[in-house]
């Protein structure tokens, strides 16, 4: 593998979230502006020609995590350890960075993996559970002794999606805290009434009944208290660390908040250019 060197070093940063490539040109150990694009869809043909889109001129080496283009790792693993390798993607060769998995229950972490290995590359005496959320997966992943021991995953974000798409709600227009609160309360209580709740909300919205910012905080209320019910076991007396962009991070801190779960709050962009950064350094 072709190791940048000097100052005047140029390679590409890149992550994929789902569909979401965002990617960042370095030079000198300095990463210019992040860019972004977003995919026609998963598949390999439209990730190369994402990846061509955000290339800067030159055949500058390119670091990517997030994809399926290498076998994940299966925990427990060091995120922090975790190594690039080097595939061909059409004409481009790229320098890929595993995921993990876990068999059971069956788990696949990708656009989150250089997030969490940057995290624990700057934090590597961190004990507890690291919080990942995004457009479509959250991941509650166990770390100790710097290993990803176990996690659990959920479809929140895919849900509220689901649910805010035809009532025209939008998350970064505002959530009421007050209503998510007691909507987690609510869904933590009682998660199996998810779906009824859910229909109630719906109908409440239609019906004019419901102001949108009080709408799109029960709906975030409901949803993260059904997952934290369901996460109890990872979070449950432990520290929190939680790595999610906005508006995410203000909904699950708020969530998190209300159970008086102490947090701790990190720039999840930083943490996944750390996380490449340092994979290729490794190189």
């Amino acid at each position: 593998m072709t190791q940048p060197s000097g100052s005047s070093a140029s390679w590409l940063a890149a992550n994929l979230d789902g569909t979401t490539l965002t990617a960042w040109p370095v030079t000198g150990g300095t990463a210019g502006p992040a860019q972004v694009q977003r995919l026609q869809d998963r598949s390999p043909a439209s990730l190369a020609a994402g990846l061509r889109r955000v290339r800067s001129s030159g055949a500058h080496p390119l670091v990517l995590g997030g994809s399926s283009l290498v076998p994940p790792q299966k925990v427990p693993a060091e995120p922090a350890a975790l190594h690039l390798a080097a595939v061909e993607l059409e004409e481009l060769t790229v320098h890929a960075l595993p995921g993990l998995s876990q068999p059971a229950p069956c788990g696949l972490i990708q656009g989150a993996a250089a997030r969490l290995r940057g995290f624990l590359q700057l934090n590597p005496d961190w004990d507890g559970v690291v919080c990942l959320p995004g457009g479509t997966v959250t991941h509650w992943v166990q770390v100790s002794a710097r290993e990803a021991v176990s996690f659990q995953s959920a479809l929140t974000g895919q849900l509220a999606a689901a649910v805010m798409q035809p009532l025209a709600l939008d998350a970064e227009a505002g959530c009421g805290s007050a209503e998510l609160a007691a909507a987690a309360a609510d869904g933590i209580a009682r998660p199996e009434l998810l779906a009824a709740r859910l229909a109630a909300l719906q109908a409440e919205a239609r019906l004019g009944h419901l102001p949108a910012e009080d709408a799109c905080g029960r709906l975030w209320g409901l949803l993260l208290g059904a997952e934290l019910a369901a996460s109890r076991p990872y979070w449950l007396g432990q520290n929190v660390a939680l790595l999610a962009d906005a508006p995410l991070q203000a909904v699950y801190s708020a969530a998190l908040d209300a159970q008086g779960l102490p947090v701790t709050v990190a720039d999840p962009q930083r943490m996944t250019l750390e996380g490449l950064t340092r994979a290729w350094a490794a190189a």
